[in-house]
């Protein structure tokens, strides 16, 4: 049943599109200046190839909680509580393993939409062995500017998808005793200016019904190269609100969660939200809702969002111990990584190959690949080097092929097929 007093409306409300239109609310970021750069980047990037990963230590096990943000804002406080071990860049989406609160996590960027949110999901059950998902994002709301609303429950318009029960019922812990969240935040956040700081304390508020839409029709949504903490791909660390009659406000209303929601209950994986409100009540400057409360808030909310997500790993930690990382991953100090390949390569070359292990000279020469693919995406574009480290990435890939086929020892007959198949591929392309 919805509860209008605790009513709640995204950031990404179908609602506010129609009174701003995307192209419009892009523009409008792009000229206030909000859209700024990520607020770091790692030692190494590993080149756009799922079978190559920047890696720091030995390899994490799984199973992984999945930890999903639509845009870079959204993921940069989770990022950077996180002990990253992993990082894997497939051109689309980037994939960082590592652990969190504990937990054994792989936290992706969804982007923003139903579209990219249902798509980026998927990929992430094919490749990764995941006990449960949670959702890390903003909102807009009929609660205060900073609280976090956990929903029980998200629907499309043709069906409601339950938030995990044994999920919801730990996240019904965290308001007691509270978790400590932000009330104060540069206004803009990028670049910052003045601190402001809301008169109340954000609380966490679970309960209600959320809402998901599809503004753009079934299409996509992409990011955009420079477009910053909302609308942008990097990762690395004003009108009137629209008014609508309470019988028809959900308690949350976004465009991702749904999506999430569904592929996750296809696959028999249970989900939980966080939403951190960014536009509603107990604003101390006043501003007229979404979007100019959005862009003054969007990092306070984000930041306590995670906030909620990451204690609650770490009372989820206390309930099931098959999510807790390694005590030996997280002694863990170096911070430097290297190109290698990924620990899971057999799998993202083909699902016939999950749990299984290729040969470690095979491994070797992926590894090998995945390095002179590295240096040559360094490299200036057009530039001898770039050609040269190509050129060395393909003979690797074909070595790697060869050292497989000969292998008296490996995978099953399938899966070294796929193998073979796909490093071939990757040997032939120019």
């Amino acid at each position: 049943m919805k509860s209008k007093k605790n009513s709640t409306r995204s950031i990404s409300t179908p609602r506010a599109y129609r009174v701003l239109a995307p192209g419009a609310l892009i523009a409008l970021v792009l000229v206030a200046g909000v859209a700024t750069a990520g607020r770091g980047t790692r030692d190494l990037a590993p080149p756009a190839d799922p079978l190559c990963a920047a890696r720091v230590g030995t390899c994490l096990p799984g199973p992984y909680v999945t930890v999903l943000s639509a845009f870079p804002a959204e993921l940069a406080p989770l990022l950077a509580a996180t002990h990253v071990t992993e990082t894997i860049a497939t051109g689309d989406r980037t994939y960082h393993v590592g652990t969190l609160a504990g937990a054994r996590v792989v936290l992706v960027r969804v982007g923003i939409g139903l579209v990219n949110a249902a798509t980026t999901t998927r990929a992430v059950l094919d490749r990764f062995e995941v006990p449960a998902i949670v959702f890390s994002g903003v909102a807009g709301s009929g609660l205060n500017i900073g609280d976090v609303a956990v929903p029980a429950e998200w629907s499309d318009g043709t069906a409601s998808y339950p938030a995990g029960a044994s999920l919801f019922a730990v996240a019904q812990t965290l308001a007691s005793p509270p978790v400590v969240l932000e009330r104060c935040t540069p206004v803009p956040p990028d670049p910052p200016g003045p601190m402001v700081c809301l008169d109340h304390a954000p609380r966490i508020v679970a309960g209600g019904e959320g809402e998901s839409e599809d503004p753009f029709g079934g299409s996509a949504f992409a990011c955009m190269p420079g477009g910053g903490q909302v609308f942008g791909c990097d990762e690395a660390l004003l009108t009137t609100p629209l008014v609508l009659p309470a019988a028809v406000v959900p308690d949350a209303t976004d465009m991702e969660t749904a999506a999430v929601a569904r592929v996750a209950r296809d696959a028999g994986v249970p989900y939980v939200g966080f939403r951190g409100v960014s536009d509603g009540g107990g604003d101390p400057l006043g501003l007229p809702g979404f979007p100019a409360q959005f862009f003054a808030y969007y990092r306070l909310s984000a930041d306590n969002a995670a906030a909620a997500a990451t204690a609650f790993l770490a009372a989820w930690v206390e309930h099931d111990a098959s999510i807790a990382a390694p005590a030996r991953v997280e002694r863990v100090t170096s911070s430097r990584s290297h190109v290698e390949a990924a620990c899971d390569w057999e799998r993202a070359a083909s699902l016939a190959c999950a749990g299984a292990r290729a040969p470690r000279a095979v491994t070797r020469g992926v590894a090998r690949a995945c390095g002179f693919l590295a240096t040559s995406a360094a490299a200036s574009p057009g530039s001898t080097q770039e050609e040269k480290a190509a050129r060395r990435a393909r003979k690797a890939w074909q070595k790697a092929a060869r050292a497989l086929t000969r292998a008296q020892r490996g995978p099953e007959a399938d899966c070294r097929k796929a193998l073979v198949n796909a490093l071939e591929t990757r040997a032939a392309t120019r």
